[in-house]
């Protein structure tokens, strides 16, 4: 299938953004193109006066413009997405995603579901769930620009089916396409084939009062472009210019999606908070302690020597690291191929235990570690918290690891207090489930620590910094020097200051690499900026989200079936 993403400058003249439309159409066509996606807000830029402006410059479906995008459908045999801004009761007006079929016929129409910045003083988000529509090419589902910054809309688009993804954008934000849509289309193992405007939202008076009432420079309200298709292992297949309209095409196959294998260890009997109301959520967090500044350290110990060399070369590093928190990777002092399903790995990890206790009081520091564990089936994986107190406490991971296959024996995320803000862990490929950092983030941690090995690049490059950013909290990454994907270690957090003026980044945490491998790295971290839940002062990441509109995150019977 030859795709085409197209991106332009806005205009609140329609007359004129339906002519560039129809002539990006035929251009389309003639190149080969069967499917052509262009942007958000179509047919108006999203700064209205009132709700009743923005219904009154809505489109009625079916309408002129609906009409001429459906004529060009018929003439090119092509199938067009493209979004605009829908009529319904008055004053009431949607976003809303379209896509309609070779024969002009609208096939498929997603209303935004999380409104954005000014959106939200315009329109009213959708009151149903994401749909997905077969077509000759597979499953198509569509989404919009904010509704991809929060891992809930696309995961339900691939859970029901979607190999391909379309995402219409009207962002200026530069992480957009960097990060976020590569992360869902790596996470769900789809394509992703994103539009997004260029060049100014709005012009004269009107920009500048954009710019006045809400502090921006021209700079940062320009489009961010950079329209792409990206395959199902996060890389760019093909991406637009930043500031250039255009189209750019890319062919794909739906048979290449990875969709299946990403979604085959998912526990949806887990994940009922992601569908409790998000009032649910301040009763979860009332009682946390305040976040405060701590010093964290991940400390990837490659566990290369036998068991004892192992742990008094973990128990060395510890004692170097400040008092505050630290996490060694999983499995830390055993080689994972050579872990026998018998009593000596569980007595191992016993030993490993008190050894790490005994430093943790004498260093008054609480330590996160990957260990072993004995399970109904024999070991699991796990990670205990030890405090300096000598208390420790256990997560079981979750999900089943790929490469361990060990069975899973973990059924919930547990959440800890500790003396700088509320803490949660993961192990491995847990941190690979946005299901999971995402039901500790309305649990309300602040950090999650996570003893890991990394399995590909995508996983430390995109998933990483996405978890951190879809939630806004702190992430600790200790990762295996030793496996075959020997990947750093990496600390991951909202930043307390407002960035996107700064840096064009909308959603994108602050970072702390280990300059090796096999090297420690420490970071003071003020842990209150991931109380902040809110992108650009408005939308709020949590709050914001949609619990009713998830409920196909925890059907099993789509779990138990194969989804065509």
């Amino acid at each position: 299938m030859r795709v085409a993403t197209a991106q332009f400058e806005l205009s609140k003249d329609t007359d004129n953004v339906l002519s560039r439309m129809l002539a990006m159409i035929d251009q389309a066509a003639a190149e080969g193109a069967q499917l052509v996606h262009f942007q958000e807000c179509c047919n108006h830029p999203t700064l209205y006066s009132s709700r009743e402006d923005a219904w009154e410059h809505a489109l009625s479906v079916p309408g002129k413009m609906f009409d001429a995008i459906s004529a060009a459908a018929i003439a090119n045999k092509i199938y067009v997405s493209f979004n605009v801004s829908v009529r319904g009761e008055f004053p009431t007006a949607f976003l809303q995603n379209n896509l309609l079929d070779r024969d002009g016929k609208l096939i498929c129409a997603n209303r935004k579901q999380i409104l954005m910045y000014v959106e939200r003083e315009a329109f009213v988000p959708s009151d149903r769930e994401a749909q997905v529509v077969d077509t000759p090419f597979g499953r198509i589902g569509l989404l919009s620009c904010m509704d991809g910054l929060i891992p809930e809309t696309s995961r339900v688009l691939a859970c029901k089916g979607a190999d391909i993804i379309l995402n219409s954008l009207c962002s200026p934000a530069l992480d957009e396409a960097h990060t976020h849509i590569r992360a869902r289309a790596a996470e769900n193992g789809v394509f992703m084939i994103s539009a997004n405007r260029i060049g100014d939202m709005l012009k004269g008076a009107d920009l500048d009062q954009l710019i006045e009432s809400h502090g921006m420079t021209r700079e940062r309200l320009l489009g961010g472009g950079e329209s792409q298709v990206v395959g199902p292992n996060g890389d760019v297949i093909v991406r637009a210019s930043r500031f250039e309209p255009g189209i750019v095409y890319a062919d794909i196959d739906s048979k290449d999606s990875q969709r299946t294998a990403r979604l085959a260890g998912r526990r949806p009997e887990c994940y009922g908070p992601l569908t409790e109301p998000n009032e649910t959520m301040l009763a979860a967090v009332a009682r946390r302690p305040e976040a405060g500044v701590a010093n964290i350290s991940a400390i990837p110990v490659s566990a290369q020597k036998s068991f004892e060399e192992n742990i008094n070369a973990a128990c060395k590093r510890l004692r170097e690291a400040p008092p505050g928190i630290a996490v060694l990777p999983e499995l830390f002092a055993w080689k994972p191929g050579a872990l026998a399903r018998s009593n000596s790995a569980v007595l191992e990890s016993e030993r490993a235990v008190e050894a790490l206790r005994s430093v943790a009081r004498a260093a008054n520091i609480h330590i996160v570690a990957g260990v072993p564990g004995a399970g109904i089936t024999g070991l699991v994986n796990q990670a205990v918290l030890i405090h300096p107190s000598g208390q420790v406490d256990t997560y079981r991971q979750v999900h089943r690891d790929s490469v361990l296959g060990w069975q899973p024996e973990g059924n919930d995320f547990p959440t800890f207090d500790l003396p700088f803000g509320r803490v949660g862990m993961l192990v491995g490929e847990d941190l690979m489930y946005p299901e999971a950092a995402r039901i500790l983030a309305r649990r309300g941690v602040d950090l999650i620590a996570c003893p890991l090995t990394w399995r590909t690049s995508w996983q430390f490059e995109l998933a990483l910094p996405e978890r951190s950013a879809e939630n806004r909290i702190c992430i600790v990454a200790s990762a295996r020097p030793d496996s075959s994907n020997s990947l750093p270690s990496a600390i991951v957090s909202t930043s307390t200051a407002y960035r996107f003026p700064e840096t064009g980044d909308v959603n994108y945490p602050d970072r702390w690499i280990s300059e090796g491998n096999n090297t420690t790295v420490t970071a003071l971290v003020d842990l209150s900026g991931n109380r902040d839940k809110r992108l650009m002062g408005a939308t709020n990441v949590l709050m914001d989200s949609r619990p009713d509109l998830y409920t196909t995150l925890v059907d099993m019977n789509l779990q138990t079936r194969k989804v065509a």
